[in-house]
Parts: structure tokens; sequence; C-alpha cells
């Protein structure tokens, strides 16, 4: 992740007011897999971001019993 501007080929996402741009390499990683979660964790000895990317076919792995999973 970093602060720029967006470049002409860029896909840019506005999500609750915050605005992603994205690459196309990185567009199809997150197209593949599920999408992408970005949380803040603030908890014991752990702090910052967080980024969690989804399932392949955007299936459910919460549950560890998936096997599409990685």
């Amino acid at each position: 992740m970093a602060l720029d501007e967006p470049k002409a080929d860029d896909a840019v996402v506005d999500s609750n007011g915050v605005k992603f741009m994205l690459d196309a390499q990185t567009t199809d990683v997150l197209q593949q897999s599920g999408g992408l979660t970005i949380d803040f964790v603030d908890e014991n000895h752990r702090r910052g971001y967080m980024l969690k990317l989804g399932a392949p076919g955007g299936k459910d792995c919460s549950s560890g019993g998936c096997s599409g999973c990685g």
C-alpha cells in the first residue's frame, strides 16, 4: 500500500468515502481471490491494519473446512 495519484489504467474504488486505487494486476488477483478485507486491529500486542484476502470463488472458509482455501 502507498499514497499515490491514480494512473490512467488504475481502477478506483470508493468504500465509505475512502478511495482505493488498484492496478490491473492487483484487480485481477482480488477478483480471483474473492476480494479483500482491510481492518484496523488494536488488541494486546497487535496494532495496525490487517489485510485478508477472501476465499477463492467467494466461498466462506472461516470454519476451516473449505478445501479450496489457502
